[in-house]
């Protein structure tokens, strides 16, 4: 890194909200998930072989031990790969309960190896190389098998086929990005290039195409010459703040993207999604959910009670940040230093460290060093530094409207 990109680094560490090249550089702090995720990437292939997706993984640990670092850590190793990328971050814009908001927001944010833009415009540009592939011609067979709506195979010919009209290519791009795309645009496009008998175009749910779009752009992905789609989901732990419908939902919504038994599978899709260390003693059990939860859901229009149980089950098997070693510890507290100083262009000295109790979180240590080596460049007739450490806790009460109205969560399962 120049001396720019390390006070980036720096700042974004203070922050703690870390950049790409300040997470490459600390490294991910957990081998052995770095080893099971880097066997999920190794994996893809054998699990397109078999037409199935792979079964993820979920990680845990408590506020500020690392977890988006991990995930950030992820995104890097998977895009050095060859995957595209996408993370999406929980929110009350981005309700885990609604298949076609996560959706939409993992395709805006999704990146391909080698580029700046963020998007499906760039796996399109990536596909018009590859329209003589077999990687290609087998997505154009899965699209004319009928095992998906037409709207799929249709928008696709289009969009290979139509090189003259670049406002066509985009609309068909916007929609396979969640965008209205109606049947009679679709068909005046077909008619246009003479196709227009080829594709049988049959009407189609709002969140049933949205659950297809998700089972299209794997293979799409694919068939632009990239390896797979990761998928990297932060702060689920937000659902505990839903009311319990909306819960549920999130629930089955979160073992669909898991590629659970019982949901449609996607070919080429690995998710990680990230979850703090409580949730489980405290929705799962203490709030009752695991065992409520299933049977209501079944008794919703759309039953999806043993989807949700799984993915329940899926938090339970949640796989634990590893604690802290002195060998990471210090390692990061070297790493930092040096940053520090080409960022300043200074010598840091030796700072004391916060105590470690085993739960103290990396972020604790980080902001700890940085300010240290602050007060000792700014001021440095000043002694060494205390260090009073705050002990942040996760917010379960319910709240509405993290959620959308009522209306809106009636219309997901409708």
């Amino acid at each position: 890194m120049d001396r720019l990109q390390a006070r980036r680094a720096v700042e974004a560490l203070r922050s703690g909200v870390p950049s790409t090249n300040a997470v490459w550089a600390l490294g991910s702090g957990q081998p052995e998930l770095e080893s099971q995720f880097s066997r999920m990437l190794d994996g893809v292939e054998s699990a397109i072989g078999a037409d199935r997706q792979d079964s993820g993984m979920m990680i845990r640990g408590g506020f500020g031990s690392g977890k988006s670092h991990v995930l950030m850590y992820f995104e890097r190793m998977a895009l050095e790969r060859g995957f595209a990328v996408s993370k999406v971050v929980i929110s009350k814009e981005t309700p885990l309960k609604d298949p076609a908001k996560v959706l939409a927001a993992a395709v805006a944010d999704l990146r391909v190896p080698r580029t700046l833009g963020r998007g499906l415009d760039e796996v399109g540009l990536l596909l018009r190389g590859q329209l003589e592939t077999d990687s290609f011609q087998a997505l154009v067979s899965y699209l004319a098998s009928g095992w998906l709506n037409m709207r799929f195979g249709s928008t696709l010919h289009l969009y290979a086929y139509g090189h003259a009209d670049e406002e066509l290519a985009d609309r068909c791009v916007r929609f396979w990005s969640g965008d209205k795309l109606t049947v009679t645009e679709i068909r005046r496009y077909l008619k246009q290039m003479e196709v227009d008998g080829q594709f049988k175009l049959e009407s189609i749910k709002a969140r049933e195409l949205a659950l297809q779009t998700m089972s299209f752009i794997p293979r799409l992905i694919r068939a632009a010459g990239l390896r797979g789609w990761v998928l990297l989901i932060d702060e689920v732990e937000l659902i505990g703040r839903y009311t319990r419908l909306a819960r549920g939902l999130s629930y089955a919504e979160l073992g669909r993207w898991l590629g659970e038994e019982g949901a449609d599978q996607r070919p080429g899709l690995v998710t990680v999604a990230a979850i703090t260390d409580d949730f489980a003693a405290e929705l799962l059990h203490g709030r009752g959910d695991l065992g409520e939860i299933p049977a209501y859901l079944d008794a919703r229009p759309v039953p999806c009670g043993e989807l949700a149980a799984r993915g329940m089950q899926r938090i339970e098997r949640a796989r634990w940040l590893e604690a802290l070693s002195q060998d990471v510890l210090r390692n990061s507290y070297q790493t930092i230093q040096a940053l520090h100083g080409q960022a300043y262009d200074w010598k840091p000295g030796e700072v004391p460290w916060p105590e470690a109790l085993g739960v103290t979180p990396m972020r604790i240590f980080v902001r700890a060093w940085i300010n240290a080596w602050d007060i000792q460049r700014l001021y440095p007739e000043r002694g060494p530094v205390g260090y009073d450490i705050d002990r942040v806790t996760t917010d379960y009460a319910e709240e509405k409207d993290l959620e959308g109205s009522f209306e809106e969560v009636s219309q997901v399962i409708e």
